[in-house]
């Protein structure tokens, strides 16, 4: 069995039984931040911060799962981290290694966002997309099919009503999932 990681949790998280945790990196989650069960955080090779209003979906792994020969630093200390930003929705069964998503990104079901790559704000990673290691991916893009890419026009050009919208969006789900699980256990 793993060693569970020092954990720091907003008392609004919302983090199911069966959730697993590892590592022995610190790991943060924020305010109004739903991980649901069997969802796997692992802080093994690095630290990993989740900021407020996100929801991690079922069966997602979030941290590095293998560090390649000359990849961690020197004496083997700590990478820089795995950041999540705001309002950011993660679909079941994705792996997450990136060193950061930025605020209001989707990530679908089966994506992979690969080591040390950067997710911009407010982009779509479709279904089964993959975003390699170390890759840059800009604020409003959207990933769809076999990995092709546009740039959210839409959202970028009248970005503070749509961001909001988004925004909103992400925290009444939190809510809604927060007071299913609250339901569900009283029974």
């Amino acid at each position: 069995m793993s060693a569970k990681p020092p954990t720091t949790l907003h008392p609004t998280t919302t983090l199911h039984p069966l959730t697993t945790l590892t590592g022995t990196h610190p790991l943060t989650i924020g305010p109004n931040t739903y991980i649901h069960l069997r969802a796997h955080i692992s802080t093994t090779h690095t630290p990993v911060t989740i900021h407020g209003h996100c929801i991690v979906g079922e069966k997602s792994v979030i941290g590095i799962q293998e560090v390649k020969d000359g990849e961690e630093g020197e004496g083997g200390e700590e990478t820089e981290g795995i950041e999540l930003q705001s309002h950011i929705t993660i679909a079941p069964n994705t792996i997450i290694e990136a060193s950061s998503i930025g605020t209001g990104t989707e990530v679908c079901v089966g994506a992979k966002i690969g080591q040390g790559a950067v997710v911009g704000k407010y982009c779509k990673i479709g279904p089964l997309c993959t975003v390699a290691a170390y890759e840059v991916i800009p604020d409003y893009t959207i990933l769809y099919g076999y990995n092709e890419r546009r740039i959210d026009r839409s959202s970028s050009s009248s970005s503070s009503g749509m961001e909001a919208f988004r925004r909103k969006a992400v925290e009444q789900q939190v809510e809604v999932l927060r007071r299913a699980e609250g339901a569900a256990r009283r029974k």
